[in-house]
């Protein structure tokens, strides 16, 4: 019998997501009097991603790696 090989989609690192990670940890180090604000901002966005389930910016480092 044949066996059919599936192929596994990988996604590249997000170089947007990665700059909403560092912000995130900048503005809970950084006593601002909106860093609150901001951070919730920031989660959402993040959340909202995950929900998309595609990269926020359309850079090609972003396409999915599909291996087999």
């Amino acid at each position: 019998m044949g066996e059919t090989t599936k192929q596994e989609t990988k996604t590249k690192p997000c170089c947007c997501v990665a700059l909403v990670g560092v912000l995130v940890i900048v503005f809970a180090w950084w006593p601002v009097s909106w860093g609150a604000i901001a951070l919730t901002i920031l989660g959402a966005i993040i959340i909202l991603k995950e929900l998309i389930g595609q990269c926020c910016c359309k850079s090609s480092t972003c396409k999915p790696k599909i291996t087999s």
